[in-house]
């Protein structure tokens, strides 16, 4: 274990070719806003049509785009690349969220306040509301089991 974390270490000293680094990090931000903004309005619309069982596909279709995006961006491998990466990833899945919150607000509910719309608390509540029943322990732990998978998957592709 020790070994893994020295070697992850000296990873993270090689040198890192700043012109990637920038073109990455504006690749990563502005994918992240617009296309996770851009999913999270389809996936307004899809789970508030007939066609609600689609919606789940948002996510996937948005992890998709990104991760080969992100790949796409650079040319020379570095370990800082796959760890933004799963920052940007789960940036634009919270960039869904509020997408979908806020056009929930203005389309359907006036019950919201606005602030409460970008508190990321609300949206990654899983990790925060814990009750005694278990099929809400249930769907708690799958969502972190989900969102450990994705993070995993992300930083794995990343290499390749």
């Amino acid at each position: 274990m020790k070994r893994k974390f020295i070697n992850f270490i000296n990873k993270l000293k090689e040198p890192i070719h700043k012109p990637n680094l920038r073109r990455f990090l504006l690749e990563g931000f502005l994918g992240a806003i617009v296309f996770g903004s851009m999913m999270g309005a389809i996936n307004f619309f899809l789970r508030n049509s007939a066609f609600s069982l689609i919606s789940l596909f948002t996510f996937l279709i948005y992890y998709v785009f990104m991760v080969n995006r992100l790949y796409r961006s650079f040319s020379f491998y570095h370990i800082i690349y796959s760890i933004l990466a799963v920052f940007f990833i789960l940036l634009g899945d919270y960039f869904m969220g509020v997408t979908y919150n806020v056009l929930y607000w203005f389309i359907v509910s006036e019950g919201l306040i606005i602030w409460q719309l970008f508190n990321p608390i609300i949206h990654f509540q899983f990790l925060f509301s814990w009750t005694l029943n278990p099929f809400h322990i249930f769907l708690n732990l799958l969502n972190i089991l989900i969102y450990a998978y994705i993070i995993v998957m992300t930083y794995r592709r990343m290499k390749r």
